[in-house]
């Protein structure tokens, strides 16, 4: 069985920035149960596991711009009052602001301008980078198939053992 869209998918996964820094992982955790194709991860690690099989490991890096949609935070609209004296932004542009009640700035760029201001995508700091990735499936069932009952501790059902009951 391989990972298809509606299946339920168990995945183990590290995602590292450039540096080699972890941003996510499950390392140490509960592996993520989920559909594929619901939308349940990030669209640039759904494409990495497709048509995966159980107990397969995959390595490798995700190109800026692939993980994360460019336009997962949405528009908005900065009137031209709000804007920097003398500021003269061009469609493309690219800049950081920090908004009210958030820590971290975030990364603006420029979509259109009017007489009225700039028109901005906000861009998610994964969007902006190139991450690597390490995936494990873990197990594949079919939607409807309950997960297998717990195992005692003397017994070992592999994955194998599980992907034959579940499928």
């Amino acid at each position: 069985m391989e990972v298809t869209e509606g299946l339920v998918v168990v995945l183990d996964f590290t995602l590292t920035d450039p540096a080699g820094q972890v941003i996510e992982t499950t390392s140490g955790a509960e592996p993520i149960t989920f559909q594929f194709g619901t939308r349940s991860i990030l669209p640039g690690l759904a494409k990495t596991i497709e048509g995966m099989k159980v107990g397969e490991t995959r390595t490798g890096k995700i190109p800026a711009g692939q993980l994360v949609p460019r336009d997962a935070l949405g528009k908005r609209h900065v009137p031209k009052a709000e804007l920097p004296a003398g500021a003269s932004p061009k469609v493309g542009d690219r800049f950081t602001a920090k908004e009210a009640g958030h820590a971290q700035p975030v990364t603006l760029e420029v979509v259109s301008v009017d007489a009225t201001g700039i028109d901005v995508q906000l861009l998610h700091p994964l969007h902006l980078i190139d991450v690597g990735y390490e995936v494990v499936v873990r197990a594949i069932r079919r939607p409807n198939v309950p997960p297998p009952p717990p195992v005692a501790v003397e017994e070992d059902l592999t994955d194998a053992v599980l992907e034959d009951v579940e499928g």
